[in-house]
């Protein structure tokens, strides 16, 4: 296995600027730059990653906290930030917490001793008093306001479809969603429902309750025993449940959309499955994973961040209204 030594020797210049290449500090000539460059792959020289981290105080990882990974918004989202980091030179610790609070408490620790170099929170507890110092981003959640915050226009887009929804003649819509157990900004996507039935002056029928992921169907079933026989329109706010809603109302004869028209939040799913094209908001999970990145680029290196960006969402109709 070639050492720096060998490195050095073979593009004929010292140890010191080998190692000024590779961590990408201090002057070297292009020159030298590319003897270097060009050494490293003829060598194919792979750099002592435990002992940069002891150097630099670096691990060169970062910590992504997702309640599921078998879930279709989750698992597009991670792979997407897992890239953007593994461009920025950052391996990625993926943590699946749905049901495990410890999971992250451990890596809260973890950053706090500097075995992590900064944490991406995408998940449901509430953790209690978080350091606004340590180098974490979140979607959706506030963990206080010197933790970045990055979202997609929840308010704008749910209204948007709501009043869609009213112009294709819908008089009794519905709003299915799950609540979240700690302070979110998917919570506005209801009260932009409320906001927009109350200015029509239309009856709110709300189904807004806790459930865990995989709960869909039974979820579902609720929404059609509470409001199955009278709604005439529903907005639901994730693809997984609002496929749930669609095939129970396809399963009791209900006609989609003469007699129910859905209008779905996230839009994952239309790259999941052709059959339905359901009318979606879709995030913009190239923007978010984007921006997530970026804030936590910038807090981990001590530059100015955004406390808060909202992301715009496309509304893109489909065969369900």
């Amino acid at each position: 296995m070639a050492s720096i030594k060998d490195v050095a020797t073979l593009a004929g210049v010292g140890v010191g600027t080998v190692s000024r290449v590779m961590n990408e500090s201090g002057y070297v000539s292009e020159e030298a730059r590319k003897k270097v460059d060009a050494a490293v792959r003829k060598l194919n020289f792979q750099p002592n990653v435990s002992a940069q981290s002891l150097k630099s105080q670096k691990s060169g990882v970062v910590g992504l906290f997702v309640p599921v990974l078998n879930h279709p918004f989750f698992c597009a989202l991670s792979e997407k930030i897992e890239h953007r980091l593994y461009e920025s030179g950052y391996q990625t610790l993926m943590v699946c917490s749905q049901g495990m609070q410890e999971k992250e408490l451990m890596v809260l620790s973890m950053l706090a001793q500097k075995r992590v170099d900064g944490a991406i929170f995408i998940t449901h507890y509430n953790l209690g008093e978080i350091n606004g110092k340590l180098p974490i981003v979140t979607m959706d959640r506030h963990f206080g306001e010197n933790v970045p915050c990055v979202t997609s226009d929840n308010y704008a887009s749910t209204k948007k479809a709501v009043e869609y929804l009213i112009a294709c003649g819908c008089k009794k819509i519905a709003y299915v969603g799950g609540k979240p157990a700690v302070e979110s900004e998917v919570s506005k996507r209801l009260d932009a429902y409320l906001d927009a039935v109350q200015e029509h002056g239309m009856a709110p029928r709300v189904l807004y309750e806790e459930f865990e992921h995989g709960k869909d169907y039974e979820y579902a079933e609720t929404f059609f025993s509470r409001y199955g026989g009278e709604a005439d329109g529903v907005f639901c706010s994730g693809d997984i449940l609002t496929n749930a809603v669609y095939q129970l109302a396809v399963q009791r004869g209900i006609s989609i959309p003469q007699q129910l028209k859905i209008v779905s939040y996230d839009g994952i799913m239309r790259d999941w499955q052709q059959k339905p094209n359901i009318t979606s908001i879709v995030q913009d999970l190239d923007g978010i994973s984007l921006h997530i990145v970026k804030e936590l680029l910038n807090k981990m290196e001590g530059k100015p961040f955004h406390k808060s960006v909202v992301v715009p969402a496309t509304f893109v109709a489909g065969e369900t209204t």
